[in-house]
């Protein structure tokens, strides 16, 4: 059973009572003088070593999440947080290919936009329920999205994780489809343009990390694991492809360890990429 990371109140360490340096039976010193000093390192040892504390970072509740219409985006509410070890929220996507041109989408209607967006909602939905799943493994959160091929989202010029380190502000993902200009995310004012990721340079998108619906980002010869490795392909080959974007958003900390460790995921959406 998970536990919260920190104890209220005071020193919880279990206390041995001092021997007396009055009388005591005779087989009670020898006693004390035999097992004492086992006692005292078997205790070094619980104290260094430590027990594995399972860290809880708080997910973004649902309520905070609102869709914007005809699949546009997304405003998230960030809560505040106060666990030390937290560092900053992050947005997980991942760009599925469809013959369907969709303005509104409903969970059962997933595999036929794209059965990967079906399987992969259905592998993380045991984890964004957050009424029933209060805890979680921290690092199944992580290799989820890694075997997922789920990408953390970046944002041009700037450090996304600035970005999304503080709470109580509100973000939006917003993915109109306006001539000219790239998808944002759009914090106090300021307009971000949303970035694909490289896999920190493990794959090379084409034809750039731009969030837009094109010709080489439908091609299913490009969703490789070296090119658009965040890409999932149509199934079969469709005259007419369309591209959505599914997004999960975490908060994001580091154990102990300096091990990262996440939330619960909390499902934002599909969105259309515009053309």
């Amino acid at each position: 059973m998970n536990r919260p990371a920190f104890s209220q109140g005071g020193d919880s360490r279990p206390h041995i009572p001092l021997v007396s340096s009055g009388w005591a039976p005779r087989r009670g010193r020898r006693f004390s003088s035999a097992v004492r000093p086992l006692m005292c390192a078997a205790l070094f040892m619980f104290f260094a070593c430590g027990i594995e504390d399972y860290i809880y970072l708080p997910p973004v509740p649902e309520s905070y999440v609102t869709q914007s219409p005809a699949m546009s985006g997304a405003i998230i509410r960030l809560p505040q947080i106060n666990v030390i070890q937290f560092r900053n929220f992050t947005i997980f996507y991942r760009i599925y290919i469809s013959g369907e041109s969709r303005a509104s989408l409903t969970p059962a209607e997933y595999p036929s936009l794209n059965a990967a967006l079906s399987s992969d909602y259905n592998a993380f939905l045991p984890y964004t329920n957050v009424t029933t799943n209060t805890t979680v493994n921290t690092s199944a959160v992580g290799t989820l999205f890694k075997n997922r091929n789920y990408w953390k989202l970046e944002v041009e010029d700037y450090s996304v994780d600035d970005i999304l380190e503080g709470g109580g502000q509100t973000v939006t993902v917003n993915f109109q489809s306006i001539i000219g200009r790239d998808p944002t995310l759009d914090e106090g004012g300021t307009e971000y343009v949303l970035r694909r990721s490289n896999g920190e340079g493990t794959f090379n998108p084409v034809p750039d990390r731009r969030f837009l619906n094109t010709t080489d980002l439908d091609s299913t010869g490009n969703a490789t694991a070296l090119v658009n490795a965040d890409v999932a392909p149509a199934s079969g080959s469709p005259f007419v492809s369309y591209a959505y974007v599914a997004m999960y958003i975490v908060a994001m900390g580091i154990d102990n360890n300096f091990s990262p460790i996440y939330s619960s995921p909390t499902f934002l959406g599909v969105f259309r990429l515009p053309d």
